[in-house]
């Protein structure tokens, strides 16, 4: 659709813009959601795929026509927030937060493909050359690969430091980058 997407969490709306568009004049279009909005993945083909984290749901939205289509259900996934997309096989991968798994459904028609367990603490969900990643807050990585038509499997889990919970991915490199901060124990008198 050649749009700009960007989910407004507390406004609970999706909003589209041209990149082009004049930052004075530019019209927004808005599509109501119904729920927060977390992350987003998008096919390349007119539709969006929004976690909705507050209602166990991914909105399904046509760019083109801005507006919502449907919404699935991530069950037996909840608070949803990682999104991800295999593009070439639309599959979606849902990193939940509680119970903390990594949904893999199929975009087109919503059907779960796979639950699996992740670490706790969730926030990004990225997929690159047929691994889907969810970055946890415990400090683990879990990789999901199709390990035959249909079959979803860990397999691997890397260790990574405590409150690494966001991702980047560089699609050139394949390199994920997951920030965090040194840890310290707490001190002394903490009030």
């Amino acid at each position: 659709s050649k749009k700009i997407l960007c989910v407004c969490g507390d406004e609970a709306k999706l909003a589209m813009l041209s990149p082009d568009a004049d930052p004075k004049t530019a019209k927004v279009d808005i599509v109501e959601l119904g729920g927060k909005p977390e992350f987003l993945a998008a096919d390349g083909q007119g539709k969006a795929y929004i976690n909705l984290e507050d209602k166990d749901q991914v909105a399904v939205v046509d760019t083109k026509a801005m507006k919502l289509l449907t919404k699935y259900d991530v069950k037996p996934g909840g608070s949803p927030v990682g999104m991800a997309m295999d593009v070439e096989h639309k599959h979606l991968f849902i990193g939940c937060r509680n119970p903390q798994k990594m949904i893999v459904m199929d975009a087109e028609s919503g059907k779960v493909l796979a639950d699996l367990p992740i670490g706790a603490g969730v926030d990004a969900t990225r997929f690159d050359d047929g691994n889907a990643f969810a970055s946890c807050r415990d400090g683990t990585l879990t990789v999901v690969r199709e390990t035959s038509p249909g079959k979803f499997e860990v397999v691997q889990t890397v260790q990574t430091k405590p409150g690494a919970r966001t991702m980047g991915l560089d699609a050139q490199s394949h390199m994920l980058y997951l920030p965090t901060a040194e840890m310290e124990p707490a001190q002394g008198n903490a009030r």
